[in-house]
């Protein structure tokens, strides 16, 4: 009959188990990585239209991924339509906050181009 040691069985088992989970997490993580989500197509023009068009901004300036818009006239502002486009805006006098999580750059000069054609 063969005799095995349990002294060094149980803890040999008890590592081979960790090493095995921190290996299945691990390669769990690293799929998760590799998945790359594609942010939404933002329609600018709808964007401007929900601020009551290229006429209605004076200014447009970005803080991280927040555009600042200062307006003339807040009662041209259209809320459902920003609320359809999933920007969150917050306002603050006639400062219009925009947080807009993507392509916060090309808005920015997309509503800098068209204000400055109206002006």
């Amino acid at each position: 009959m063969i005799y095995i040691n349990n002294v060094w069985l149980y803890p040999a088992i008890i590592i081979l188990s960790l090493v095995i989970l921190v290996l299945i997490i691990f390669l769990m993580m690293k799929s998760k990585k590799k998945k790359k989500i594609t942010p939404p197509k933002l329609d600018y023009e709808s964007l401007l239209q929900s601020l009551g068009g290229a006429v209605n901004i004076t200014d447009v300036s970005m803080e991280h991924q927040r555009l600042k818009v200062k307006l003339m006239d807040l009662k041209k502002v259209d809320q459902s339509l920003l609320k359809q486009l999933e920007i969150p805006a917050f306002l603050k006098g006639k400062e219009l906050t925009l947080l807009i999580k993507h392509h916060t750059k090309e808005v920015l000069s997309y509503l800098g181009e068209r204000r400055k054609e109206v002006n």
